[in-house]
């Protein structure tokens, strides 16, 4: 790309606003405004010997993505039920209608309960969130594309002195370093939904069963098991017999087909093929319902 083809800091700092407006006021003031690539160097360094070390570990709504709880309740030995009861509180994000999970922080100090004086008790294996701070990662899907793209963005917050330490990254070699990486690729089906509902507005509305359909497969791939294994659904859909066995034993697998199908349902994105027995079957009801409410003879 020649110079005069790349984006000025100031086209980055519009187009950076306009993909961000939704954010709610008290997160864009931290957010050094301009938009980064993987290329881009910023300068941080966290260590204990900081003066505001932990302080980032409160008062601060951290959502959990699905991957961040596979990782943290193997790590802790719970269900799914059990860590979301004892750690998490349900949220709905403010534009999209969809219902995602938050770390319950302490209701006095506003403290993550995962974090200690010494640090965070849970850090091989803490929240991808926690793994970007102090980058800031979304997705956009631009309109005349169903692609979604990924861009970052620097968060300065008032008390943050890591910004004054001299280590230089760039923004790749900090996702890498972090292992967030490997997060964002297992999250990518879950992101790609939500950012798909937002893009559609508000207008359309999320009926109760997609959304708790939704916080099933983001949060309890136990639950999620059940329903695909214990209703009809593998006697509706065509599900390859290979994946099946692999949906059966692993949580990541299971919450990746659950988006790929959510997709279906949300989007009509037919990822799965309807058995055609099962197709028949709709058709024939279909047929028998509109029989049953059509005129009567002779009207």
């Amino acid at each position: 790309m020649s110079d005069n083809q790349k984006l000025s800091d100031r086209e980055k700092v519009l187009q950076l606003d306009e993909e961000m407006r939704d954010m709610p006021m008290e997160v864009r003031n931290v957010i050094d405004p301009v938009r980064l690539t993987g290329e881009d160097l910023f300068r941080f360094r966290c260590h204990p010997g900081i003066a505001c070390f932990n302080h980032c570990c409160r008062k601060i709504d951290i959502v959990l993505t699905p991957y961040d709880l596979i990782r943290l309740r193997r790590r802790l030995n719970l269900t799914s039920e059990e860590f979301l009861h004892t750690y998490a509180r349900p949220s709905a994000l403010t534009k999209g209608q969809l219902p995602v999970p938050l770390i319950d922080m302490d209701s006095e100090t506003g403290r993550c309960p995962f974090n200690s004086d010494e640090g965070c008790s849970v850090y091989s294996d803490r929240p991808v969130a926690c793994r970007y701070y102090p980058i800031g990662s979304a997705l956009m899907r631009r309109q005349e594309s169903d692609d979604a793209e990924e861009f970052y963005f620097l968060i300065k917050e008032g008390f943050c002195l890591g910004h004054a330490e001299a280590k230089e990254w760039t923004v790749a070699d900090w996702r890498s370093d972090q292992g967030s990486d490997g997060y964002d690729r297992h999250n990518r089906g879950w992101m790609e939904t939500i950012l798909k509902r937002r893009s559609a507005g508000d207008m359309v509305g999320t009926s109760v069963q997609t959304s708790e359909l939704f916080y099933m497969a983001g949060t309890n791939p136990e639950a999620f098991r059940r329903f695909v294994f214990d209703s009809t659904f593998l006697k509706r859909f065509e599900v390859a017999p290979e994946v099946e066995r692999l949906i059966a034993e692993d949580d990541v697998a299971m919450t990746e087909f659950a988006f790929e199908w959510l997709k279906g349902v949300l989007f009509g994105d037919r990822t799965l093929k309807v058995r055609p027995e099962a197709l028949a079957e709709v058709k024939a009801k279909e047929k028998k319902s509109s029989r049953r409410v059509g005129p009567s003879e002779g009207s």
